[in-house]
């Protein structure tokens, strides 16, 4: 019955993907190579899509957040505001720069709380240059507004974790032994932030973006003390890796990667900027320079060269569930 089971997962398992490009056509041609007049390339930037930063979707979101609390439709607030109501789509989008002071007046005609009011506030003055931190729970970013911002609203999410399994990927028993090395204990608070890794998880798996992960083959095999959380754990990921928009790599032991101790994630979306973000223990560091995130996106390119495609990882994580026995 198991092996039926198995055999189930590795019948259909074709991935491909296509990429389309259109070359721009310029109207003027000087020495073999075409140029835009000084009009032309006015109106292109008019045109090109304003990216928003990661700093802004969240100060928006948390905007709309308290609006909404307060039941107040954005035309309530574009009246009361005398502001025009695209301006309140775009601020609360995050696709819109606004003056000092705008800010705490929305919060305050969206009755926010004064905590509320002092922490937005200091957002709002912190310098948007490309690196943002963000202070958490220890070994749990979950319920940051900017994470469940960058999960929910992005095309693309990818995942490079050498030392353990994604949180969008644990089960609840692996959940547990995850948090209870991090310091916590056995307890309504553990169980609290049990309930909101898995809720979060039900949250992206009803999204349409395209999820990535690349898994180290140490970090599969090594970090559950628990043989049976271990199977059910493998169990899981092999199910995971038939679920549409879902791609699981396993990265060999002996790959060579820069990056080798180090985890990341890199989320992309065409209107708004790409972000890397990187968890430490009770911090997590956003980036949004170019340097940066092309650093990072190229060090993916590295690790997608040396793992196994998505057929080949579900052959092994298959031999893997066969082999343990709980």
């Amino acid at each position: 019955m198991f092996s039926q089971v198995i055999a189930t997962f590795l019948c259909h398992n074709a991935f491909d993907g296509t990429c389309l490009g259109r070359r721009p056509t310029c109207p003027h041609v000087q020495h073999g190579i075409r140029h835009n007049t000084p009009e032309q390339e006015l109106v292109k930037s008019k045109k090109r899509p304003q990216l928003s930063t990661a700093k802004q979707r969240e100060l928006g979101a948390e905007l709309r957040r308290i609006r909404t609390r307060a039941g107040y439709l954005a035309t309530d607030m574009s009246r009361m505001l005398g502001w025009p109501a695209s301006t309140i789509s775009r601020l609360e989008s995050g696709l819109r720069t606004y003056q000092a002071g705008d800010i705490a007046i929305y919060l305050a005609r969206a009755k926010a709380t004064p905590r509320e009011l002092n922490n937005l506030v200091a957002l709002d003055r912190r310098p948007d240059d490309g690196y943002q931190v963000r202070s958490h729970r220890a070994g749990f970013p979950d319920d940051l507004p900017l994470i469940a911002l960058l999960d929910n609203g992005s095309q693309s999410i990818t995942t490079y974790n050498p030392v353990s399994i994604p949180r969008q990927l644990q089960i609840e028993p692996y959940i547990r032994e995850v948090l209870v090395a991090s310091g916590y204990h056995e307890g309504p608070i553990l169980d609290a932030l049990v309930h909101t890794r898995l809720a979060r998880q039900s949250i992206c798996s009803r999204m349409s973006g395209q999820f990535t992960f690349y898994l180290h083959e140490a970090a599969l095999l090594e970090h559950s003390a628990s043989r049976s959380v271990l199977h059910e754990q493998l169990l899981h990921l092999l199910i995971i890796s038939s679920v549409p928009y879902h791609r699981i790599h396993v990265l060999p032991a002996n790959a060579d990667i820069t990056a080798k101790h180090i985890g990341f994630t890199v989320y992309l979306h065409d209107q708004h900027r790409p972000v890397v973000h990187h968890q430490q223990f009770t911090t997590s560091l956003f980036l949004e320079n170019d340097d940066d995130t092309a650093y990072y996106r190229s060090q993916l390119q590295r690790v997608a060269q040396q793992a196994l495609t998505c057929q080949e990882t579900q052959y092994w994580l298959a031999e893997q569930v066969s082999k343990i026995v709980p």
